[in-house]
C-alpha cells in the first residue's frame, strides 16, 4: 500500500526523515504501513551507493516483516532498481562508453 498524506510527503523528502541507523548513522523512515526506509550507504562500492555520492537521495524499503519489499527511493520517486537503473544509471553508461 502506498503512502498518504503527510507520511507520502515525509517519505519522498529524505532531508525530513529523523531517524538515523547504528554506527553508520544512515538516515531511516517508518510510514504509515509499518514499511522501514533505509537510506543508501554513500560510502559502499555498489553502483547505488556512487549514485548516492553524487548527491542524490536513494533509499531502500523494508517490509514491517523486515525483509526487502523490491522498491527503492531516489530523489522522491519510487521505483524498482530495474526502473531506477533505466533512469539514473543507464544515460552513466552511455556516456561514459563513448
Amino acid at each position: 500500500m502506498a503512502a498518504k498524506g503527510k507520511d507520502a510527503a515525509k517519505l519522498r523528502d529524505m532531508s525530513t526523515w529523523t531517524g538515523r541507523t547504528g554506527a553508520d548513522g544512515l538516515r531511516s523512515f517508518t510510514d504509515e504501513d509499518g514499511n522501514f526506509w533505509l537510506e543508501q550507504n554513500a560510502t559502499k562500492t555498489s553502483k547505488w551507493a556512487k549514485l548516492a555520492s553524487k548527491g542524490h537521495d536513494v533509499a531502500w524499503e523494508f517490509g514491517a516483516n523486515r525483509r526487502y519489499t523490491g522498491r527503492m527511493l531516489v530523489d522522491g520517486e519510487i521505483f524498482t532498481p530495474a526502473e531506477a537503473t533505466k533512469k539514473f544509471l543507464a544515460a552513466e553508461g552511455k556516456s561514459s562508453a563513448e
